[in-house]
């Protein structure tokens, strides 16, 4: 285990927030770049900046920091990947500048590319389709990763890598979520994605989009009633000091991120070096699922020591929640193309008898 990853299973994020913060202002201060971005380091030939908008501490950040060094590794120094953490803006604007080429390459939350047109990702978070990280490697390293990873050519881009960031529970800032009454009428934040709202809308929720820089000033101010989170989020940006119950043993979804880069750009790269990136890319998906999520964590404990209380669905109330989430399943396979790998998805469900993550074990202190 590397030291960034064990500073991401301890919870220990938070330190890295400014560092990584004055990272992302030393490359937005670069005036040398060329019409990409791209230029030549003292070693490399060919520099490609890279957005995302986590912190490096981040499953995300450690999954590029990867990509980065096999990149190296594979060209020999040839091509240099510069991260840029923290992506003013959010997801969003992060993906139109990869595709304008204002940055060369980006990993994108897969929750927000329907913002974009592109709704091949849709299917990774139909609720309560994918619970585990069994599955979702499964999924991923099956055609249907392939297939989405594909898609992203219609809009100029290549696709390089799906990779996760942490599965997603209900968090809530005053009671439990764990029942559908429990979620009617609140307002749940959410990134702006029109997946992430209709899996909201069929639980009953009010689905409120906010910037994460927001989200801790609108929990503690009442703005939200809760969110949909995973725990290092709930650790990294300190949502324990405004949030009070997650449910440990309910999965809404997962949030993976897709890789990508400009299609000028790489078209500009040598058959060699295009080649490395590709391969690169290959063997990041196996990094985050072995090193990062299939290695033991102490976040839970980390959360119960800061004072986060751990909520416990019934299999009666689990199965409820399944059932509301259904009518996004059912609004979300009237695209085609989503309703088809929904389908395969849930065949490899099915063949695999994949069930949910188990909660956390916590202290009786902890448990709501």
């Amino acid at each position: 285990m590397t030291r960034r990853q064990g500073l991401w299973r301890i919870g220990a994020v938070v330190a890295g927030v400014a560092i990584a913060l004055g990272a992302f202002a030393a490359c937005g201060g670069d005036d040398g770049d060329d019409e990409a971005g791209r230029t030549g380091g003292e070693s490399a030939e060919v520099t490609l900046r890279l957005g995302y908008v986590t912190t490096e501490q981040h499953p995300y950040g450690q999954a590029v920091d990867f990509f980065v060094q096999q990149v190296a590794d594979k060209t020999g120094g040839r091509v240099q990947v510069e991260p840029i953490p923290n992506y003013q803006g959010g997801d969003v604007p992060l993906l139109e500048d990869v595709r304008s080429g204002a940055v060369d390459m980006a990993t994108v939350s897969t929750a927000i590319w329907d913002t974009q047109g592109e709704t091949a990702f849709d299917a990774l978070q139909a609720p309560f389709l994918i619970t585990n990280y069994d599955l979702e490697r499964e999924v991923l390293e099956s055609d249907i990763g392939d297939e989405m990873l594909e898609a992203v050519g219609d809009i100029d881009l290549v696709g390089l890598a799906i990779h996760e960031g942490g599965l997603r529970q209900p968090l809530g800032a005053d009671k439990p979520l764990t029942t559908p009454d429990d979620f009617s009428g609140l307002k749940i934040r959410s990134v702006q994605s029109n997946v992430l709202e209709t899996g909201l809308m069929a639980l009953g929720a009010d689905p409120t989009p906010i910037p994460l820089p927001d989200v801790y000033n609108a929990l503690r101010d009442g703005t939200v009633d809760g969110m949909e989170a995973n725990l290092g989020l709930i650790q990294g940006q300190q949502y324990y000091e405004v949030a009070e119950f997650v449910t440990g043993n309910v999965v809404l979804w997962p949030f993976p991120t897709a890789l990508v880069m400009n299609q000028d750009a790489f078209d500009q790269l040598s058959d060699e070096d295009q080649k490395a990136i590709t391969e690169a890319g290959d063997e990041v998906d196996n990094f985050v699922f072995s090193e990062i999520f299939g290695q033991p964590s102490g976040l839970a404990a980390t959360l119960c020591d800061e004072g986060l209380k751990f909520a416990e669905a019934s299999d009666a109330d689990r199965t409820a929640l399944e059932a509301s989430g259904q009518t996004a399943i059912d609004e979300l396979s009237k695209n085609d193309e989503t309703g088809d790998f929904i389908e395969r998805i849930q065949a490899i469900k099915e063949d695999q008898g994949l069930k949910s993550t188990p909660s956390p074990d916590v202290p009786a202190s902890c448990q709501a």
